[in-house]
């Protein structure tokens, strides 16, 4: 794997890939396009026999005008059907189309007049079956058109093309028209074998210039790389230090030109180097110069640094613990803030947790009034309740009394009609008085049980309000006292209330007092911390000039350093180089050659 990725990643392979892969493309379109063209001729070709076929077949038919006729006046036991349908079979037969088959536009739309299938088969379509077209192809039937369809894939078919013309007679009127239907099978026999056909001249030509351009891309390629790697070669041994490379220029292009342009350079460099060898000495004795200089000044600035430092030291820790004890204050004054305004919040508290008390209390003694009124009311309800209960009983003990009369009156009504019928004829009149007054005793104590019934439901009834009525009564009860246990609860939070804005108003002074207390402290220590400030000011400048002034040596000792450093990697790095002088008239005939 390792030994392939650098020939992967090498010139020459991928000089190769940008020529072979533009050239695979272009021969993978020409044979797509050439596949694609061919269909599309194919399909145009056969397009125009069909049309063809289908225009001389409407021509022929457009003769047998009263055949036609008679075909859509008597159907198919019309003889002209037979005759119009071997026709279109033998045509079908001839030619090899899939279907041949005639049409007539109806007023319920389009229907099949002749199908030209075989007579045996059981799939033809009878005259009068629907038929459908799109809406482009029927306009262009309608306005008297031959219409070409593309292929199309349907289920029942298979995939088809189709061409559609209408059969005129002698006079030019349009009596019918006709379709022709060719199998998608048949136009891709003819694509295969033209494709065939196509391929055996393509790939052949295309084979042969793809040999000659690799040939010619080998040539070039070569070329190239051999500069390529005289050019590699020569840098690498720059690299390596070596001035006296000359690279020979093997192509009159670009890489030629960097050739060329690598050997001036190398030219160049070499002069470089031996005026940096020139100028080193020099720079050497300047830096020692400086080195001393640069010595002298840093020991006397650190002196005169260390003796600041020791006055600034007390100035600055005075300075220092001001700010500390100033800081602690402003702390302080802020606690102290928060603490008052913690305690103004405590006391609005306070103030709006008193005003909820009343404002609750209010709405529970106005609810306690409506609790007492409510409990008076299930009262008053539970006494009418009772009294209605007592009067519902007195009307059944009535009841009773009237069943008893009921039956006095039925037993007297029966009496009756026995003495009618000892009277006999007399009696008759009587008999008929004692049948309808057990027949009105009956119908009463139909009545009356009716009416028991109703005041049962009744009492049943009252008994079960008289239930809810005291259940209601005793919840207003109990409601009544909770609310009243709620006031009492609120009496004691009102006194509470009362209590914690004593303490607000208590703490609200004390902390404006500490607050004035804060205020004269930080102004001591504010005139301490401008004085202290004052003192360290004076001390930082003289300080601050100190720090400079040795900065200055000590950079200026850095500097000598880093010369005599940068003369001696001067040294050494052109020592690496071997060169030779290059007289100035080569090196300018060198220039004009470039240029």
């Amino acid at each position: 794997m390792n030994s392939i990725k650098p020939i992967f990643y090498s010139l020459r392979t991928r000089l190769y890939l940008m020529i072979l892969l533009p050239l695979l493309v272009i021969g993978i379109l020409v044979v797509l396009t050439t596949r694609s063209a061919i269909e599309q001729a194919a399909l145009t070709t056969m397009q125009k026999d069909t049309q063809r076929l289908a225009e001389n077949t409407a021509n022929r038919l457009g003769t047998q005008t009263e055949a036609i006729q008679n075909v859509y006046k008597d159907g198919e036991s019309a003889p002209a059907y037979r005759t119009l349908r071997d026709e279109l079979s033998t045509l079908r037969v001839q030619s090899g189309v899939l279907y041949a088959y005639m049409l007539n536009k109806t007023d319920s739309g389009w229907i099949y007049t002749v199908d030209g299938a075989d007579w045996d088969d059981q799939d033809y379509s009878p005259m009068g079956t629907e038929a459908s077209f799109d809406a482009d192809v029927e306009a262009k039937l309608i306005a008297g058109k031959t219409v070409n369809t593309p292929v199309v894939h349907s289920e029942e078919w298979g995939s088809l093309f189709s061409s559609f013309t209408p059969i005129r007679s002698q006079d030019g009127a349009i009596i019918g028209y006709l379709g022709i239907d060719v199998s998608a099978n048949t136009l891709e026999q003819v694509t295969d074998k033209t494709l065939s056909d196509s391929y055996r001249i393509v790939i052949p030509l295309f084979a042969a210039v793809l040999l000659l351009s690799i040939l010619v891309m080998l040539r070039v390629v070569n070329r190239l790389l051999r500069q390529t790697v005289g050019i590699k070669k020569g840098l690498e041994e720059i690299a390596e230090g070596n001035l006296n490379v000359h690279v020979k220029r093997m192509t009159k292009d670009q890489l030629g030109d960097i050739a060329e342009l690598t050997n001036h350079m190398t030219l160049r460099v070499a002069d470089m180097i031996g005026e940096i060898q020139q100028g080193s000495g020099t720079l050497v004795q300047s830096a020692k110069t400086v080195q001393g200089t640069a010595d002298t000044n840093r020991q006397q600035a650190e002196e005169l640094t260390r003796a600041i430092r020791e006055i600034a030291a007390g100035s600055m820790q005075q300075a220092e613990q001001t700010e500390q004890a100033s800081q602690l204050s402003e702390q302080l004054g802020a606690v102290m803030d928060e603490v008052g305004s913690c305690v103004s919040e405590f006391a609005g508290m306070s103030e709006k947790l008193g005003a909820v008390q009343m404002q609750v209390s209010q709405e529970h003694k106005s609810l306690l009034d409506q609790s007492r009124d409510n409990a008076r009311r299930a009262d008053d309800l539970t006494l009418l309740s009772q009294e209605l209960d007592e009067k519902t009983r007195l009307a059944a003990s009535i009841s009773g009394q009237l069943n008893d009369i009921v039956k006095q009156t039925q037993i007297l009504s029966l009496n009756a009609s026995i003495e009618a019928s000892r009277a006999g004829e007399a009696g008759k009149g009587f008999a008929v008085v004692a049948i309808e007054m057990g027949r009105l005793a009956q119908q009463s104590k139909d009545s009356i049980q009716e009416i028991e019934q109703i005041l049962g439901g009744f009492v049943e009834q009252v008994e079960r309000m008289n239930g809810h009525f005291e259940a209601n009564r005793t919840g207003a009860n109990e409601q009544q006292a909770q609310i009243a246990g709620c006031l009492e609860t609120f009496g004691e939070v009102s006194d509470v209330s009362g209590r914690i804005e004593e303490l607000a108003e208590r703490l609200t002074r004390r902390t404006q007092d500490m607050q004035e207390m804060r205020r004269e402290t930080e102004q001591h220590m504010n005139d301490i911390a401008a004085a202290t400030e004052e003192t360290s000011a004076m001390t930082e400048e003289v300080s601050a000039s100190a720090d400079e002034q040795q900065r200055s040596a000590e950079e200026l000792s850095q500097i000598a350093q880093q010369l005599s450093e940068l003369s001696n990697n001067m040294e050494l790095a052109v020592g690496q180089f071997r060169t030779e002088q290059t007289p100035s008239s080569e090196l300018a005939a060198v220039e004009r050659q470039v240029s």
